[in-house]
């Protein structure tokens, strides 16, 4: 798994919060834009921000996580080092000319969705709907990435990890007990899934089943209801 590394986080940290002062979305002695307004908006005290400034301390990732929420921050940069702090994803453009010319492909390949995808609980589908992109070396393909909220999967995934999944073009493509993002007509699920059957041999329910089993029991959802599996490939652990 792989693991956020605090210091350069708490570094993009710094660049981010100039770059806040420079757009005026801090300003000192403003009340609304003070430097503990922006400390209250990520859920710490102003002498704090000083710290981390300072290299004193290091911004947590649940401050780091408000701290895009609040002020449209983007994730992957924050998290990943990918791309830029605000818009979209991109690679530059002599990246981009010198990957072609080796034949490499770095086009932005992961939808990141800005809202968590819960693994104890459901969120609507149409929230799965954000344009955000991002790459990561090695990883091909049309992918999902999304962040969980919940422990039902501990200790397998945890509450901030990232996950990033690979859709699945059939249903008949799933393997037993492997972790899936399940996607009904309103609601994802992230869980391990089994195949139900009936008498003729015929799928007719899915049974999702919590790592965390000893707090969250197994439930079916009928195969039917099922619009989209995306298996779960990667995790990325230490930003929650």
């Amino acid at each position: 798994m792989e693991k956020v590394n605090r210091r350069e986080l708490n570094n993009r940290f710094k660049k981010v919060y100039q770059t806040l002062l420079e757009k005026g979305e801090i300003i000192k002695n403003n009340r609304q834009k003070s430097k503990s307004t922006f400390a209250e908006n990520i859920g710490t005290k102003g002498h704090i921000i000083d710290l981390y400034l300072q290299d004193k301390r290091e911004i947590t990732y649940e401050q780091v996580k408000k701290l895009c929420s609040r002020y449209g921050i983007n994730q992957a940069y924050m998290f990943q080092g990918i791309g830029r702090p605000f818009g979209k994803s991109r690679i530059p453009d002599p990246e981009k000319r010198l990957a072609m010319a080796l034949g490499i492909n770095f086009s932005p390949n992961i939808l990141f969705t800005n809202i968590a995808a819960f693994s104890s609980n459901t969120i609507g589908v149409d929230l799965l709907e954000e344009n955000e992109r991002f790459t990561i070396p090695g990883m091909a393909g049309d992918l999902v990435a999304f962040n969980i909220n919940g422990e039902s999967m501990a200790p397998t995934i945890l509450s901030g990890d990232m996950v990033i999944c690979t859709p699945l073009e059939s249903k008949m493509e799933m393997i037993d007990n492997e972790i899936y993002a399940v996607v009904s007509s309103q609601s994802v699920w992230v869980k391990r899934a089994q195949r139900c059957y009936d008498r003729h041999h015929n799928c007719t329910h899915l049974k999702l089943i919590s790592d965390n089993f000893e707090e969250f029991d197994p439930f079916l959802i009928e195969i039917n209801e099922v619009r989209k599996l995306l298996k779960v490939t990667k995790r990325l652990t230490g930003m929650g």
